[in-house]
């Protein structure tokens, strides 16, 4: 089949669980196309077998950006006739599926990776992203949802019917996530080796709340003299979020002890090195790099909210924190640093599920089965 694949970014389509995806598509025959909007990804997904279109899909809520990102997908599907068309983010979501029902694409597909808005989200706003998912879920055929919440909602909500709508987790490689020894990693970063490593992943901006991780690293800084903290990811959206969190570290009494180190294509080195994984971000439609430090064996805290709550049960697994609170986090963060059997039996627990349930080599057919 010839199928287009619509998502955001670039960067989004190289990720670790999407990425291995799209090769399956390839090598199980099909004509992979990608549209999205090209920053410096490319010539990864063109050496992956994968034809790039680039797009102009920005973030914000714009009427004249989003009717030229919707003339650009028109023009695509109308050119290309083909015979599948999956969407991955809310925005090329909706745009992406009126494209394609309006070219009469046999198989219009949406997987919901989160609805756009958070329990701390106005109820104009929830109300709002609703209306506008029950007009697109009317306009494909079949809607992959990632998380139990986001599927019971849209069901409560009459978005999706249940012959229309698939449950299916994130899958992680547990071959290239797994526990091990990263030496060099830490003198890469200046980190001492007998430094406490406090870590995130994922894109650097205010969204991810990584303000509230530095906050909270300062309340324990003088417990932990060692401290430090690496953030792993691109900041290119925004460019400022960096300098931000330094001063900030600074003014806690962090300063030289965070590290950025930029988008990377070996994430799985990271978790080998940190002592604590934090994800504090308000809103996840999963949060896939929680199942990437399970199957790494690493401790992890992330916020109580959609997408973590459903990976992670409080004090099995992990540890779920509430959002937007440094004092709790700190909490969290120093109970793990100071309880080695506590660390010992989560991580234990986190691998057996990340094995159990996250296992991409039982996702991906999954995935591919949507496609017949």
């Amino acid at each position: 089949m010839k199928i287009l694949e619509i998502c955001n970014l670039d960067r989004f389509a190289v990720s670790p669980y999407m990425l291995p995806f799209f090769r399956a598509l390839i090598e199980s025959g099909h004509d992979v196309h990608l549209a999205c909007t090209v920053t410096s990804f490319a010539d990864t997904l063109s050496d992956a077998g994968i034809k790039v279109h680039d797009v102009s899909i920005s973030r914000r809520m714009s009427p004249f950006e989003d009717s030229t990102t919707y003339r650009q997908l028109k023009a695509i599907i109308r050119e290309g006739s083909y015979d599948v068309v999956h969407t991955h983010n809310p925005k090329d979501g909706v745009l992406g599926r009126l494209a394609a029902w309006k070219y009469k694409v046999p198989l219009v597909l949406h997987t919901c990776n989160g609805f756009y808005f958070s329990h701390r989200s106005s109820s104009l706003k929830k109300w709002l992203v609703l209306r506008v998912e029950k007009f697109a879920a009317k306009r494909c055929h079949r809607i992959i949802f990632v998380n139990s919440e986001d599927l019971a909602l849209a069901a409560a909500k009459k978005i999706v019917g249940p012959g229309k709508a698939k449950l299916i987790y994130n899958g992680v490689d547990l071959k290239r996530f797994a526990p091990g020894e990263e030496s060099g990693l830490k003198e890469e970063f200046g980190i001492p080796d007998e430094a406490r490593v406090l870590g995130f992943i994922g894109e650097i901006r205010s969204e991810k709340n990584l303000e509230v991780l530095v906050r909270a690293a300062g309340r324990i800084v003088e417990k932990y003299p060692d401290l430090r903290l690496v953030f792993v990811g691109d900041s290119s959206i925004a460019a400022d979020e960096p300098d931000r969190l330094n001063n900030l570290a600074t003014e806690l009494g962090l300063a030289g002890r965070l590290a950025f180190t930029r988008y990377r294509f070996d994430p799985e080195r990271f978790y080998r090195i940190f002592d604590v994984y934090v994800l504090p971000t308000t809103r996840e439609g999963f949060g896939v790099t929680l199942i990437e430090a399970m199957a790494s064996r690493t401790p992890l805290i992330a916020c109580r909210v959609r997408g973590p709550r459903e990976i992670i049960t409080d004090g099995v697994e992990g540890i779920l924190v509430a959002d937007h609170n440094p004092g709790e986090l700190a909490a969290a963060i120093d109970f793990l640093l100071e309880n080695p059997e506590a660390v010992e039996a989560y991580t234990k627990k986190a691998h057996k599920k990340a094995v159990k349930e996250f296992d991409q080599e039982k996702i991906i057919p999954a995935l591919l089965e949507q496609y017949g």
